[in-house]
């Protein structure tokens, strides 16, 4: 079954993606009406700044993307769960995510905030110079070209954290590997976010009218915006994350373990059976190891266990 849904994403990804959205898009709406809080909080704070600084400062509101990535850490994991296709429930699915994640992804948020500030007073700085000397036009393209893989490697932290128990060196190390080992999926999704933000920006321009457009952008806000970037991510990035962090996982065991196996001891096969039954996660995390979740059923049914599942 698994196979056959890999060759159907593979052969038909446009019809693949409008069909598990709308599939799911009251779990969309709903887990964006629970993320509104944290959107209500990222507009108090942009409102608050403009008051105080008698104007907007982008350096200043990107800020509101702390904040927002904490709370991305309950739409995200909702997001996976409709990606792969597990029944869920929506709202103890996004509390889990939220209680398990939120201060990995607040800290994400926070660097990814800072390499925006760096990356955005670089790009002004170059441009500004390019008025006077022509050869302030390399350092310009290069941060140019930096800040997009930036932005594709912005992709992972929430995804991966969620979904595997990683050490935060080894993620943002990975995270950067990602930005160019993945670049066709990257840039997919950046194109997916460009046409998906087209489209916001349209049906925005219909409306004239300031009170109108007010509260249907506070309406996309609430119940569209979030989960559908998520989803869009997670729909481009997600299977080549996983297949690259399962192959790495298996290059790095050694050879001689490969050949070994002991039987499962009664107790540690009980609280394996339990884990299997209490997630659905692809990965299941026992003793400091991560196992993957196929590996661990196997093993169960032949009653032995691998030493290099870890």
């Amino acid at each position: 079954m698994q196979e056959n849904q890999s060759v159907v994403r593979k052969t038909m990804r446009t019809v693949d993606f409008f069909t598990i959205y709308f599939a799911n898009f009251k779990a969309i709406v709903l887990s964006n009406l629970l993320f509104s809080v944290f959107t209500v909080i990222a507009a108090g704070y942009v409102y608050f700044t403009y008051k105080m600084l008698g104007g907007l400062s982008a350096v200043v509101c990107a800020a509101a993307v702390i904040p927002l990535n904490a709370g991305m850490s309950g739409v995200t994991q909702v997001c996976r769960y409709i990606y792969t296709g597990k029944k869920f429930s929506v709202t103890r699915t996004f509390f889990d995510g939220l209680k398990e994640n939120f201060l990995k992804c607040l800290l994400h948020g926070i660097i990814f905030y800072i390499l925006f500030v760096i990356c955005y007073f670089s790009i002004i700085l170059y441009y500004s110079g390019t008025s006077s000397n022509f050869l302030f036009w390399i350092p310009l393209v290069i941060t140019g070209l930096v800040s997009l893989f930036v932005l594709f490697a912005s992709y992972y932290p929430n995804i991966m954290t969620i979904t595997i128990d990683i050490r935060l060196k080894s993620l943002y190390r990975n995270c950067v590997l990602f930005s160019f080992g993945e670049l066709k999926n990257n840039l997919l999704a950046t194109i997916a976010l460009l046409i998906f933000s087209a489209v916001i920006f349209a049906i925005l321009a219909i409306f004239f009218h300031p009170i109108a457009f007010a509260v249907l952008a506070v309406f996309l806000s609430l119940l569209i915006i979030p989960s559908t970037v998520q989803y869009i991510i997670t729909f481009y990035v997600y299977d080549g994350m996983i297949n690259i962090l399962d192959k790495s996982r298996k290059d790095n065991k050694p050879q001689e373990d490969k050949k070994s196996a002991v039987v499962i001891e009664q107790a540690e096969a009980d609280e394996l059976s339990q884990a299997v039954h209490e997630t659905k996660d692809e990965y299941i995390f026992h003793n400091g190891r991560m196992l993957k979740r196929s590996e661990v059923e196997k093993k169960l049914q032949d009653n032995h266990f691998d030493d290099d599942m870890g």
